[in-house]
């Protein structure tokens, strides 16, 4: 449990508090049945008047309201403590997949993380909430209580002392017990999450070929393993409750056995002192019943924890920055780098150029890094040898808030987000009606919008009304011209649209480019011969670049695209 105690520890101030009040809660329990056995002893066998009690019902009820308050605090405290805990680790987690580079976000299905980012942190609660605050009280009151025993009645407390830690020590053989049930149930809960999501996300299409029922079979099978798991667990724990509470009742037992010894047989003790070691005996032995529950609870978030912090360790090789603002305009550069992924492919260019305001065309077959040098360039991931200047200076000198606020990546898919058409054009930002206005007709979705009821207040996305491929490249080219970038990534925007929308697009990426360096993986013809500078990948080299007119005449494959008229 170090990880879980190491994020406990971070918040010194609730444990402290929770010390403080938990050595009242202590005091208040001694008083408290202490008030119970003078009332007691008074009326039963004392006989003395209610006047003479009176005082004690006082301090009984005052210590009653201690206790409840108390308990209350800690409780809240508990409460107060999980959720700042698991609100920072999904902080952290959050924080972790933003500046994760884009070749690793792909590592895990998307079910899976939200299941970690969800129900891995969500169970956590029990142990910062439950466990932590009982460890504290079971820290304490058994020991207050046992003290006050000793004074009043040795004998008890010794037994009271040798039977209290087949309590905790069963708990803890039923949490090692349960240790690997519980492992194989995230691991299991994991699988069960990212392959329904997976399903669920890809539905349509298994309907299209009519392989639902199978997907149905296999989700089916995967849900019984989860909770047939569940359940052995379960049954593990309701096997322990029974005997945990058979440990408190022969405990109980044998304290009224030996009390009962000293009274009646021996004579050696008085009614007051063994009343008062009855009645707080089973606040003793409660209290480490519930550490010993409490412990259960908090094994439960040990796998969790451990596969949080496995997440947040994780090495990964992010991209560089520094500190330094980017100028407009943007010239950059590569010089002998090199990328590599999946140890089956690398991307190796010695020389590349795009000047100020120059429009660069990447092309090639299908699978030869045009994608990749495209993201290399746009800061997607860093070359892992040589280097890419901007102006003149290394990128890893450039500020990345100010790379990306300059910067516009144009993918074949652009991701629409649950809101309003406005607010996906918007991005976060706050711009006028005209800006707005303005970045729309640029864009050509003036049409599209005035057809709409709400205009530009429709939502789309999950939930909302549905897009076309061409219509959601229109939003993304509006986000661009309400950004006013000084670089312009394209990853072969237009391909598998129709005539109409790709003349459109085109129109709008030409004038996007007047005031923008634009770099551009491209399939079609059109935009290829609007390049100012052409590059020819080939199995990850280039093996071609220049002016259209000299790749030409360097190149038979670039040759033949620009004048046989065919696209890529």
């Amino acid at each position: 449990m170090k990880t879980l105690q190491a994020w406990a520890f971070q918040y010194r101030t609730v444990l402290f508090i929770l010390f403080l009040l938990t050595g009242v809660l202590a005091a208040a329990i001694i008083v408290q049945s202490y008030a119970i056995v003078q009332v007691v002893d008074g009326v039963f066998v004392q006989d003395v008047s209610f006047e003479e009690i009176s005082f004690f019902l006082v301090i009984l009820v005052g210590a009653l309201l201690i206790r409840s308050v108390v308990n209350y605090s800690n409780a809240r405290l508990g409460l107060h403590l999980s959720l700042t805990v698991r609100k920072s680790i999904r902080n952290d987690l959050l924080s972790k997949w933003t500046k994760q580079p884009v070749s690793e976000k792909g590592r895990n299905q998307t079910g899976e993380k939200l299941t970690t980012l969800i129900d891995y942190v969500d169970q956590l609660d029990p142990y910062f909430r439950e466990y932590v605050p009982q460890v504290i009280k079971t820290t304490i009151v058994p020991l207050a209580i046992l003290i006050s025993v000793f004074i009043v009645n040795p004998n008890s407390g010794w037994i009271m002392l040798i039977t209290a830690p087949f309590i905790p020590i069963s708990y803890i053989l039923v949490g090692l017990k349960t240790q690997q049930k519980s492992d194989r149930q995230l691991a299991e809960l994991s699988f069960f999450s990212g392959k329904f999501l997976d399903i669920l996300q890809g539905l349509q299409t298994l309907k299209l070929f009519g392989r639902g029922k199978e997907q149905a079979t296999v989700l089916k099978e995967t849900n019984a393993g989860f909770q047939k798991t569940t359940l052995s667990i379960l049954k593990i724990a309701f096997a322990s409750s029974f005997f945990i509470e058979l440990i408190i009742t022969l405990g109980i037992g044998l304290l009224a056995l030996e009390i009962g010894f000293q009274m009646l047989v021996f004579e050696t003790l008085a009614f007051a002192p063994a009343f008062f070691v009855l009645a707080i005996a089973p606040e003793y032995y409660n209290s480490l019943k519930e550490l010993g529950a409490a412990f259960h609870t908090g094994r439960g978030s040990l796998a969790a924890a451990e596969k949080l912090k496995e997440e947040l360790d994780a090495k990964e090789k992010s991209v560089k920055w520094g500190s330094s603002p980017l100028r407009y305009p943007v010239r950059l550069d590569l010089n002998q780098a090199t990328y590599s992924y999946g140890g089956e492919f690398t991307l190796q260019i010695d020389a590349l150029e795009a000047l100020p305001n120059e429009r660069l065309v990447i092309i090639g077959p299908s699978g030869q890094g045009k994608t990749t040098l495209l993201g290399v360039l746009a800061g997607l991931y860093d070359p892992l040898t040589g280097a890419i200047v901007v102006n003149g200076k290394e990128r890893n000198t450039v500020d990345e808030s100010s790379w990306w606020d300059q910067t516009t990546y144009i993918s074949q898919h652009p991701y629409l987000f649950s809101g309003t058409i406005r607010e996906n054009i918007e991005m976060g930002t706050v711009s006028s009606d005209d800006e707005l206005k303005h970045a729309i007709e640029a864009s050509g979705l003036t049409e599209l919008i005035s057809t709409l009821p709400q205009g530009w207040s429709t939502a789309v996305g999950e939930g909302g009304r549905g897009l076309s491929g061409g219509e959601k490249q229109r939003i993304a080219l509006a986000r661009s011209f309400l950004k006013k970038p000084a670089l312009v990534f394209y990853d072969e925007p237009t391909i598998g649209l129709d005539v109409k929308t790709e003349r459109i697009l085109s129109q709008s990426m030409e004038s996007l480019s007047e005031t923008a360096t634009v770099i551009t993986v491209a399939h079609r013809l059109p935009t290829i011969r609007k390049a100012d500078k052409i590059a020819v990948l080939e199995d990850g080299r280039l093996v071609a670049f220049g002016p259209p007119e000299h790749v030409i005449r360097e190149n038979a494959y670039a040759a033949s695209l620009l004048e046989g008229g065919d696209d890529v």
